[in-house]
């Protein structure tokens, strides 16, 4: 369906792409839980997309949903800590 050239470039794009989803998500937990999270969860997002549609890098669908997990983590996180903070004041 889709020539070896392409599904190896797709799969060498996920797996890069899932690595860097993974980074942001776990930045995200430290600082700029928000803006890390949210980039985290779309770019997993984009990469399980990539191994739904080329059916590649189907060993990096793990890496991808773990960022996504994270990612959203990193945004209730980051919410509570602002309510928390509007509380206390």
């Amino acid at each position: 369906m889709y020539p070896p050239e392409m599904l190896a470039e797709k799969a060498r794009v996920a797996a890069s792409e899932a690595k860097t989803a993974l980074i942001f998500s776990i930045i995200g937990i430290f600082c700029f839980g928000f803006i890390f999270g949210f980039l985290a969860f779309r770019k997993a997002n984009q990469v399980i997309e990539i191994i739904d549609t080329y059916e590649v890098a189907q060993d990096k669908r793990g890496l991808a949903t773990a960022a996504k997990i994270i990612g959203i983590i990193d945004i209730v996180l980051w919410a509570i800590g602002l309510l928390l903070r509007i509380a206390l004041r």
